[in-house]
């Protein structure tokens, strides 16, 4: 057999799975190549001569599992919405996956967020790097001290959208700041809400009481909007927003206009409308928002936890065991 991986893998699985199989390793991260072309990727299947395929972004729709002959798919990510599911089931090609793999990575990113909005870490550092402040002059030091008085989380109410791993986890880091945690999450079992420490409430409620709201729902039909503009104007005056989830669960123009009006006191956003971030993104140029370029799980163990997840897979596949992260089950059936 042979592996063609595209995605970003950690070197010690990366020679376990070469005991396997030949690889053939073209990391997007050097390449600086996503294969959104199905047709582009079918053709360097072919040339590989690949009939394990691991990719982390790469579509792999019907141009590539009609056209190659791909015995296993690896999707190196939580959500494999870039995969074909029913083709590959259809052709009894086992799909693998990382679920959670980047979820401790989201979690920090976001109390990191929520600390440094509530603390105006980034303004104040933005200030002292261009020169604007200078506390050499006493003046701009008392206003400064002044200007951006902090809001501590201990006290504080943090509303949890989603609690799924990323939201269980987020909510147990801020548990131990001493806020209260409250969560939606109709999927998700009182009881399960109630042994995190938490309690359930509904959206209505979470933006009523929360002084820090946090998002972590994947984006279906029935979480598209679910914070939507009226909800956003009834975040109590002085609140805080974060998405780390996707952007059209929230909605931008409202909070937006929160952000402008200063009835929302600051945001921290990995994820936008529009992406990858553009030069003139509105919310940019607002002081009291942290933006970064979808990075939540930019971290060196996401990486080494995928790339394990995905070779256990493949290694329990060529055993003849049926994979812990399998996504299509019914590509074995028979």
């Amino acid at each position: 057999m042979k592996a063609y991986v595209t995605a970003s893998f950690d070197a010690a699985a990366l020679a376990r799975l070469a005991t396997m199989m030949d690889v053939v390793h073209e990391d997007w991260r050097v390449t600086h190549k996503v294969f959104f072309a199905g047709e582009e990727l079918a053709r360097r299947i072919r040339d590989v001569g690949a009939d394990v395929l691991i990719v982390e972004a790469d579509l792999v729709h019907e141009e590539v599992i009609e056209g190659t002959k791909l015995a296993i798919i690896g999707a190196a990510r939580g959500d494999p919405l870039n995969v074909r599911l029913d083709l590959a089931t259809a052709r009894g090609i086992p799909v693998i996956f990382a679920p959670a793999r980047n979820a401790g990575a989201v979690a920090e990113l976001t109390v990191t967020f929520i600390l440094s909005v509530l603390r105006h870490v980034h303004e104040v550092h933005h200030e002292l790097r261009s020169g604007r402040l200078d506390f050499e002059r006493p003046g701009d030091y008392l206003g400064a001290y002044s200007r951006y008085v902090g809001v501590e989380l201990a006290g504080k109410t943090v509303g949890v959208v989603g609690f799924g791993a990323i939201g269980r986890r987020v909510a147990r880091l801020v548990a131990a700041f001493d806020a209260r945690v409250l969560v939606f999450d109709p999927y998700v079992p009182e009881s399960t809400v109630t042994a995190a420490g938490a309690e359930t409430a509904d959206p209505d409620r979470i933006v009523r009481e929360c002084d820090v709201l946090t998002v972590h729902c994947p984006e279906t039909p029935e979480t598209v909007n679910l914070l939507d503009a009226e909800r956003i104007r009834a975040l109590r005056p002085g609140a805080v927003v974060m998405n780390l989830a996707r952007a059209r669960i929230l909605d931008e123009d409202a909070l937006y206009e929160g952000l402008c009006s200063g009835r929302i006191a600051g945001a921290g956003l990995d994820v936008l409308s529009h992406e990858p971030v553009r030069r003139g993104e509105r919310f940019l140029s607002l002081p009291n928002v942290l933006v970064l370029p979808h990075y939540g799980g930019n971290t060196r163990e996401t990486v080494i936890r995928q790339s394990r997840m995905i070779v256990d897979g493949i290694e329990d596949l060529l055993a003849g065991r049926r994979p812990r992260h399998l996504c299509n089950p019914g590509a074995l059936a028979g």
